[in-house]
């Protein structure tokens, strides 16, 4: 029953013996041993044995099955692979190794080409690799690492996105020169990845001037802090305003200062300071886009872009160039320049000199720097000015005022109402900016009192009446005035308008009874005229209604007329006719022919007396109605009554009594009977 006990324990202790003899270390690990008996002693200051030495070994025992000298040689622990993932960083500290020089913050790394990533701590000490935080670092992988000699401290990876930078301070390096704001830039450092090329180059402590752009870097930020800001952006219808923290000092007479070539705008720190590049504002602008521009070497602001509207011109005023105390104007074609012109113009300038320039900015947008150049906006429309009872607020058209408040030669109170209106040539503007300095200076300090003043002289020298009843000429002298005043200034007038006046409501009062009085009496002369015409016209009608019946009735004289000559040119075409007769019947007869003839001609005779006597005893127009009576009566027609005897308004028959004595003589001429007291056919056809 002993025994075997006895060789279970013999069996447990031959296992036993077994583990502490013989070592398994997995694929994933490393055995960290320390050596207890029979060795050197550590030198003084030293952490890790190396070879014989009595103490915690450098080295380290890999994956595998080791035999040791036990208990000679211990196994202490078995850590884990040291694994850096992809987006990390592994941080070394070596507590073991040479002593850091005087001032320095982190180790260099003597002996990288020998530790293998510090996977080989016997080399890295034999190699002198020194004490404390390592420049050197551990990328993505997995390493071998002694924990106890190395502590490893994962970081991630410095990432700067897109519009972004990352400014760097380094915090070990050259001490700064003074006055120096930011370390200047070094060779070989691929952007701070290489700490150690950074620091045997010459690298500064501080701030860096070199940066960051948008990327993933293997950076040690034990050494180098970075900081990430926004990129510079400038948007649309934005210009960007560059000051510069360091470089040459400013001169006294600078407001800007001249920016060199060759930084990149802005985005070369280093070459803009090489090439002679001054700390304080700079003459460039940046214009709309992204700039990846170290904030702690240059400052940006943002500003609008200079825009001048259609209607008007931009008036530059130069804070750069030349000292234009020297500058002489030139002599333009009028010569306008080249007298005393010349004195007051001095300070309106060609391009290269400081002051006003004579070359206005048309209609446009433009990237003008507002710190080397203020850009005074002249509206080159017409503007108009009012002195009005309905106040408006300034605008583009120009600005208003309360009317003018004035006193009449004869001492009344009087309220007028203006307008102005008036424009700046192109050309001109810089004068008026050179005299006044804005719109708005000209118009309520030069315009307004000018104006103000002629009214008030020209009203007081007039009275109210006289003053509102000469307004157009009281207007047209005030606009020669007005005009004459403003000449000085470069503006063209276009015109000055009385737009109202406004007299005492007693004075309106009096004036509009003597108006009235005065339009009545204009009323009754127009009336009484209309009057004279409207008798005139009925006159006139009259005649001419009554011209039909003088037409007609001078008409019927001229028939008859013409009809009488005719039976007496054809009575004594008859007696002719009949008297030829009659001499050749006396060649048989001359007694019988004689007297025949002497008959018929007295009888031809007898009737164109008769003819005759009927046409100044009846009228012509009594002649014809015989003529007519005769044709009816030869027909035998019956057209009116035997005998119509008819009387006038004062009793009178003349008319019927020349129808009676018509129809007797008919009857005398015809021989047709008279139908006694009742009348015949005479009496009839004399009706």
């Amino acid at each position: 029953m002993i025994a075997p006990i006895i060789y279970l324990a013999l069996a447990v202790a031959v296992a036993w013996l077994i583990t502490r003899f013989f070592v398994y270390v997995r694929s994933d690990e490393i055995a960290i041993i320390e050596q207890r008996f029979f060795g050197m002693p550590l030198e003084q200051g030293r952490v890790f044995a190396l070879e014989n030495q009595i103490g915690l070994k450098a080295r380290y025992f890999t994956p595998g099955l080791h035999f040791v000298l036990w208990p000679i040689i211990n196994v202490v622990t078995k850590p884990d692979f040291v694994v850096i993932g992809a987006d990390e960083l592994g941080i070394v500290e070596a507590t073991d190794g040479a002593s850091l020089e005087s001032g320095r913050i982190f180790a260099d790394d003597p002996a990288g080409q020998h530790h293998n990533n510090f996977q080989n701590p016997v080399a890295f000490l034999k190699a002198n690799g020194i004490r404390g935080k390592q420049l050197r670092f551990l990328t993505n992988g997995t390493f071998k690492i002694n924990p106890y000699l190395f502590k490893v401290t994962k970081i991630k990876k410095t990432i700067i996105k897109e519009g972004q930078i990352g400014v760097v301070t380094a915090m070990d390096g050259m001490a700064l020169e003074a006055g120096q704001i930011l370390g200047k830039s070094v060779d070989d450092h691929s952007h701070f990845q290489r700490a150690e090329a950074f620091l045997k180059n010459g690298g500064e402590k501080g701030p860096q001037i070199d940066f960051l752009r948008p990327g993933t870097y293997n950076i040690n930020t034990e050494v180098f802090k970075v900081e990430v800001f926004d990129a510079t952006y400038i948007g649309e219808n934005q210009i960007g305003i560059v000051e510069a923290m360091d470089g040459l000092p400013m001169d006294t007479t600078d407001v800007v200062v001249p920016t060199p070539e060759g930084h990149n705008n802005f985005q070369n720190g280093q070459a803009f300071l090489n090439n002679g590049g001054h700390r304080g504002p700079q003459e460039r602008i940046l214009t709309p886009g992204t700039y990846y521009i170290n904030p702690y070497l240059f400052s940006v602001t943002t500003r609008q872009q200079t825009v001048v509207n259609k209607g008007q011109v931009g008036v530059l005023i130069s804070n750069i160039g030349k000292d234009p105390s020297g500058y002489t104007p030139p002599v333009t074609s009028a010569g306008e320049d080249a007298s005393d012109e010349a004195a007051t113009t001095r300070h309106v300038v060609s391009k290269g000199y400081r002051g006003i320039q004579r070359e206005v900015l048309g209609p446009g947008a433009y990237n003008i720097n507002p710190l080397a150049y203020v850009v005074i906006i002249i509206p080159t429309t017409m503007r108009s000015l009012d002195w009005s009872g309905e106040r408006r607020t300034a605008g583009a058209e120009g600005m208003s005022f309360d009317p003018f408040q004035v006193v009449s030669h004869d001492g009344f109170p009087m309220q007028v109402e203006v307008r102005c209106q008036y424009r700046i040539l192109p050309e001109n503007a810089p004068y008026v900016v050179q005299k006044l300095g804005s719109i708005t200076e000209l118009e309520s300090n030069v315009i307004h009192p000018q104006i103000d003043g002629i009214f008030r002289a020209q009203v007081a020298r007039s009275p109210a009446i006289a003053y509102q009843q000469n307004r157009a000429e009281e207007q047209d002298a005030a606009e020669d005035a007005v005009r004459d005043d403003l000449k000085k200034y470069r503006v063209d007038v276009v015109s000055v308008m009385i737009t109202n006046i406004h007299l005492p409501e007693a004075l309106m009062k009096t004036t509009q009874q003597k108006n009235l009085a005065e339009q009545e009496k204009s009323m009754y002369d127009a009336k009484q005229q209309a009057e004279v015409r409207r008798i005139e016209f009925e006159k006139t009608k009259a005649e001419a209604d009554a011209q039909v019946d003088i037409i007609t009735a001078e008409a019927g004289i001229k028939v008859a007329q013409h009809e009488a000559r005719q039976v007496e040119e054809r009575a004594r075409g008859d007696a002719t006719r009949i008297r030829m007769l009659a001499e050749a019947e006396a060649t048989q007869t001359t007694q019988i022919g004689d007297a025949e003839a002497e008959v018929i001609r007295a009888k031809g005779e007898a009737q164109a007396k008769a003819y005759h006597d009927q046409v100044n005893a009846l009228t012509a127009q009594g002649v014809t109605t015989v003529e007519i009576m005769k044709a009816i009566a030869g027909a035998g027609l019956k057209i009116t009554p035997d005998v119509q005897v008819t009387g006038s308004a004062g009793g009178a028959l003349d008319g019927g009594l020349m129808q009676v004595i018509l129809s007797r003589m008919v009857q005398d001429q015809t021989g047709i009977p008279t139908g006694g007291p009742t009348g015949g056919k005479a009496d009839k056809i004399a009706s």
